[in-house]
């Protein structure tokens, strides 16, 4: 009775292993793993966002300024390079003495 006992257990355990590894719980530990390694993933996407984002702020800001500074320096250097003629009048313009001609002639 001792044996019949002994084997029956045994039959019971065995067989409850069997139930109890269909429960679901690996399969629950694997998605685990995949969201835990995805969310890992998504974690360090974002800090590179934010990396790249603090270093391009400082990039564009100069670029920025070189953009206004080089269409500043061009409008100055056609203004001063640019000839424009002479404005042309009916008066007569005459050359004076100089200053010292004009105190001799005073004497």
């Amino acid at each position: 009775m001792k044996t019949l006992h002994k084997i029956l257990v045994t039959t019971l355990a065995i067989m409850s292993l069997q139930v109890s590894a269909n429960s679901g719980a690996s399969n629950n530990m694997s998605a685990a793993s995949k969201h835990s390694a995805l969310a890992a993933s998504h974690a360090t996407k974002a800090s590179a966002q934010v990396a790249g984002a603090v270093i391009a702020m400082p990039l564009l800001v100069v670029g920025a300024i070189g953009t206004v500074s080089l269409e500043a320096g061009t409008a100055l250097m056609e203004k001063a390079v640019m000839s424009e003629p002479l404005e042309i009048t009916s008066k007569t313009i005459t050359v004076a003495p100089s200053p010292q001609e004009a105190m001799m002639l005073n004497k």
